[in-house]
């Protein structure tokens, strides 16, 4: 059984210039092979809530999105992986070039930073800059 703790996560996301702050409630699991982080965004202007969950292992990020988008991507520093992304308008193959990856967790929290470049058909559609203070959350 995995061992998991309440955290706050003080989200950060830089996008093209777009800074965008949120101080969301999570769960952290510890588990063999590294670490879980599941966390909710507040809903959108039409009320979809999204759910993230990021898989976090030595060298390398699995961002695993459920909302109005579906989005799955892949990040290893120094790398472009495939991943994949739904929208109302169908599916889409992107990809990430990551150049910044670093992870530092333990038991009571930490940080998780990335910078990547989405591609879509070869084609860069977006700069991203994320970072995640996470902190266990003490009830009382």
């Amino acid at each position: 059984m995995p061992d998991k703790r309440s955290v706050i996560v003080d989200f950060r996301s830089r996008q093209d210039g777009d800074v965008r702050q949120l101080t969301l409630h999570g769960e952290l699991y510890r588990l063999q092979s590294g670490w879980t982080l599941v966390y909710r965004e507040p809903p959108d202007e039409n009320g979809n809530e999204t759910t993230n969950t990021l898989f976090v292992h030595a060298d390398e990020l699995r961002l695993r999105r459920r909302g109005s988008i579906f989005f799955e991507m892949s990040f290893r520093e120094g790398v472009s992986l495939p991943g994949k992304m739904e929208t109302p308008y169908g599916p889409h193959d992107v990809q990430a070039l990551t150049s910044l990856l670093d992870i530092g967790l333990t038991e009571s929290g930490g940080g998780v930073e990335w910078k990547y470049d989405l591609l879509m058909q070869d084609q860069t559609v977006g700069s991203f800059h994320i970072r995640l203070d996470i902190r266990e959350e003490h009830v009382g």
